[in-house]
């Protein structure tokens, strides 16, 4: 819905670029043009940051319904590992071969 509102944007200021500047009209559209494309960047962006967040969310679910996960070519698992919720990473647990490692949710399958 905002990239709607964006877009009424950048029409209102098609709008007022026509009636109140001297620009040519090429010089209008290239505006209008960049400021899409800027739009359109934005829209791919938000996209991939929700598929990421996500993905992470997933790999976090999994690990607290106690399912092993593969991160860097170690297996985390809820035995060795602790979740860390702040930096959403598994942090190895003292007295495991793994005590003190950290391995960010983001990077596990």
């Amino acid at each position: 819905m905002r990239y709607l509102y964006a877009v009424a944007l950048i029409a209102a200021l098609y709008a007022v670029m026509h009636f109140f500047t001297e620009m040519t009209h090429r010089q209008k559209l290239s505006v209008m043009a960049v400021l899409l494309a800027v739009v359109v960047a934005a829209v791919f962006y938000n996209r991939h940051v929700d598929e990421q967040q996500a993905y992470v969310r997933q790999m976090i679910l999994n690990f607290n319904q106690h399912y092993t996960l593969e991160c860097g070519g170690v297996e985390v698992s809820d035995r060795n590992f602790t979740l860390s919720t702040g930096t959403l990473s598994f942090i190895g647990n003292e007295g495991t071969p793994h005590a003190g490692e950290i391995y960010p949710a983001a990077e596990c399958e």
